[in-house]
């Protein structure tokens, strides 16, 4: 009986043998197999995700993306320089100006009425001026004839004085013959008395003769007097010639004023906006519109400072433009500001509390580009890639 229980055990021991036992390798190489493909399938899905990655991944290492982009132009702002109510605005908002174009125009008769007043001053001034020439004109005739004559009267007095001169000594001459002769009674009295009233006659007429000299000097001396009022004249003509000047100069402002109420584009440009109409008054400083030229813009971009150290001068950049999603445009880093942007803020923000919370700041730069057709407008956002590599 112990030999049956021993049996009994060993064959409930003995493995069972199934039918379906040579399935079992088939099994195994199913599952081997899907390992496989499973391990595939990863391997070409993490190569995809390679391949689309590290482009982006090479894009940023060797770009700076800056999406705090506008495009910029010089807006000009024209404005009044006169006081005056405006007559015509000759342009609106979208017209298409040439320099020297009339953009607007401001009151200007009572500029014209004021520029006639001086006008007819500067000639007033100007026909003294000519009455005063006149003047020295004629008198330069009459101190040249009176100085002739007298001269010539000078010179006829000294003539006459020396024949007076001559006659005196001569008639000294014969009463001293005539005294010593009477003195040795050899001519008598009445002869003395000719030769001494002779010699007084010459006497006087020799004091004459010098006393007529005398007189010629002292016209000649009138007539020099009367030739230093030509000099006169000729600074009252230097006066009114001052006067003329600051005439000319009145007259000179006025003009500029009214050239001013004509406002006229000084470049080629398109207008932005205007700001008045007419019938309108204005005063100095008084906005009357903007423009700019389209042909010179650029665009302003705010860089990261972290990303601020990567960005060099004449760096090559990308553009895209949020308008036109399809153009792209093409620029070099032009200029490099020098100062962020907080330092700009019209209200500061100081930190008297103590409590301080760390913000990236950023930083502008300008990116030279060009106009395409005449799409790109002042104000438009942009995106933009700086190359930092090459």
């Amino acid at each position: 009986m112990e030999l049956r229980k021993e049996k009994e055990v060993a064959e409930a021991v003995e493995p069972q043998v199934s039918v379906d036992a040579p399935a079992t390798p088939r099994r195994a190489r199913g599952r081997m197999g899907g390992g496989r493909l499973r391990l595939l399938l990863v391997v070409a899905a993490l190569v995809a995700a390679a391949l689309v990655v590290w482009p982006w991944l090479a894009h940023r290492w060797s770009h700076v993306a800056i999406n705090d982009s506008r495009i910029a132009a010089n807006l000009v702002t024209v404005g009044s320089e006169v006081s005056g109510r405006v007559t015509t605005v000759d342009v609106i908002a979208g017209d298409q100006v040439k320099k020297g174009d009339l953009l607007a125009s401001i009151d200007s008769e009572n500029a014209r009425l004021e520029l006639a007043a001086l006008d007819a001053q500067i000639e007033g001034v100007s026909a003294q001026q000519a009455q005063l020439r006149a003047e020295q004109d004629m008198v330069r005739t009459q101190v040249t004839a009176k100085l002739a004559a007298g001269e010539a009267q000078l010179v006829a007095a000294e003539a006459n004085h020396r024949a007076s001169e001559a006659t005196l000594a001569s008639a000294k001459s014969r009463f001293e013959r005539v005294s010593r002769l009477a003195t040795s009674k050899v001519t008598s009295e009445q002869v003395l008395e000719e030769a001494q009233a002779a010699l007084s006659t010459a006497t006087e007429q020799e004091k004459s003769a010098a006393a007529a000299i005398s007189t010629a000097r002292a016209n000649l001396d009138v007539v020099q007097a009367e030739q230093a009022q030509i000099a006169v004249l000729d600074r009252q003509i230097a006066v009114l010639d001052s006067q003329k000047a600051a005439l000319a100069a009145q007259r000179g402002q006025k003009q500029v004023d009214l050239g001013r109420r004509e406002i006229r584009a000084q470049f080629d440009g398109v207008i932005d906006s205007t700001f008045v109409e007419a019938g309108e008054y204005v005063g100095p400083g008084t906005r009357l519109l903007i423009y700019h030229d389209p042909g010179v813009i650029w665009v302003d971009a705010n860089v990261k400072e972290t990303d601020f150290g990567r960005v060099k001068l004449g760096a090559p950049a990308s553009i895209t433009v949020d308008a036109y999603p399809q153009l792209k445009v093409e620029g070099k880093v032009a200029r490099i500001g020098e100062a962020a942007t907080s330092q700009f803020a019209l209200l500061p923000s100081p930190n008297p509390s103590g409590n301080f919370t760390k913000i990236t700041q950023r930083l502008p730069i300008r990116i030279a580009i060009d106009q395409h057709d005449g799409l790109l407008r002042p104000g438009m956002m942009v995106e933009v890639s700086v190359d930092v590599v090459n």
